[in-house]
C-alpha cells in the first residue's frame, strides 16, 4: 500500500530505506516517521516518547496523530484480515515476497 499510494502521490518511497531504518525514504519527514514506526513497533516507552516528540517538532502535532492513525489502521486491517481468514492471491505473489524479504518482516509470528 505505501509503494503504491506514494508512487500514486508523485513521491516514490524508497523500500530500502524503510527496511535500513537510516535514511529518509524519499518522502517527507521519511526519518522521523521511520524513528516513530519503529518505536510504536517496539516496547521501549522512552524511545516512543522521544520519536513522537521529534515528529511534532518537524512536522507539528496534527501530523504525528495522523502518522499514529495510520499506523494503528494498519494494525487493525492485519488483524481483520487474519481473523476472516483472507489470503493474497497469488498474483503479485513474488512482488510481496521480495518486499518482504527487503523488510525483514518474514520472521514476524503472522507472517504466512
Amino acid at each position: 500500500m505505501l509503494s503504491w499510494s506514494s508512487n500514486k502521490s508523485g513521491s516514490p518511497a524508497d523500500i530500502d530505506a524503510i527496511a535500513e531504518s537510516e535514511r529518509d525514504a524519499g518522502v517527507p519527514h521519511g526519518a522521523e516517521l521511520i524513528a516513530f514506526t519503529d518505536a510504536v513497533a517496539g516496547v521501549a516507552e522512552e524511545a516512543l516518547v522521544k520519536a513522537r516528540q521529534a515528529l511534532v517538532a518537524c512536522a507539528g502535532e496534527t501530523f504525528m496523530i495522523d502518522a499514529a492513525a495510520v499506523v494503528a489502521n494498519f494494525e487493525m486491517m492485519t488483524r481483520v484480515a487474519d481473523g476472516t481468514g483472507a489470503r493474497f492471491s497469488e498474483e503479485g505473489a513474488d512482488h510481496r515476497a521480495a518486499i518482504s524479504e527487503k523488510l525483514h518482516i518474514s520472521g514476524f509470528t503472522s507472517a504466512r
